[in-house]
């Protein structure tokens, strides 16, 4: 009885392994890599502004702080800024040190230092930034500019990547006197995006009263890179 079944199993194998032999590939595979980059216009800008004060009173520090915000704030709601379009990004209070020789630190005073994130149109970050420096603030730490649907952005230069990548297989294909016949692999190498970023512009109270900067946007770089895998056919 164990014989019969014993070569009823060999006789199933004989017939299965030719049925997956048949499936295997038997065309030209072909491995390609695909890329994308272009410069765009940013549409939004956001900028850091900071009201820094300091005081040997932690008390009369933070309130001074606050009178001078207040203003910075009035400042830019004039200027059409919402509330929805300013957030607080730091709000610090450290004590500052005298640091001499031989000699322990004394206590020099304490500093009060709020930063808010303004959201902007490109065309308006000279105007506010004027406006801000004008009204009490003494720092713009940075200033990015952005497009408002990066998400969309990114995903036509993925788009633009594969298309570059199938290109590429198809001259290959046409090459080789062949043609494609299916994709068997895409992977995503990676979607960059680089806003502009402006660092440490800082602005003298001596220059406060001058006119609004011109202060350039620049261009916003987005690209992807794929490897797409096809197998060809004749």
């Amino acid at each position: 009885m164990l014989k019969k079944i014993s070569l009823i199993m060999v006789v199933l194998l004989m017939m299965v392994v030719p049925a997956f032999a048949k499936e295997a590939p038997a065309g030209t595979v072909v491995q390609v890599n695909g890329s994308s980059e272009k410069q765009i216009d940013p549409d939004v800008a956001k900028i850091h502004i900071s009201v820094n004060t300091l005081n040997t009173n932690i008390q009369k520090a933070k309130d001074n702080n606050t009178f001078n915000m207040d203003k910075v704030l009035s400042a830019l709601k004039e200027q059409g800024v919402t509330d929805r379009d300013i957030k607080t990004d730091t709000y610090q209070i450290e004590p500052v040190y005298d640091y001499e020789k031989n000699s322990m630190p004394t206590l020099k005073g304490y500093r009060v230092t709020n930063r808010i994130e303004v959201t902007t149109a490109v065309e308006k970050v000279g105007i506010l930034v004027n406006e801000a420096t004008n009204a009490g603030a003494n720092e713009i730490s940075s200033i990015r500019f952005e497009a408002k649907n990066a998400k969309d952005i990114k995903n036509e230069a993925l788009e633009d990547a594969v298309k570059d990548a199938m290109k590429k297989a198809n001259v290959i294909a046409g090459a080789l006197n062949k043609k494609i016949a299916r994709v068997t692999m895409v992977n995503e190498s990676g979607v960059y995006y680089h806003p502009v970023m402006l660092e440490n512009r800082a602005f003298k109270t001596a220059a406060m009263d001058s006119a609004a900067p011109s202060i350039a946007a620049g261009k916003i770089t987005v690209g992807a890179n794929v490897q797409v895998t096809v197998e060809l056919a004749d």
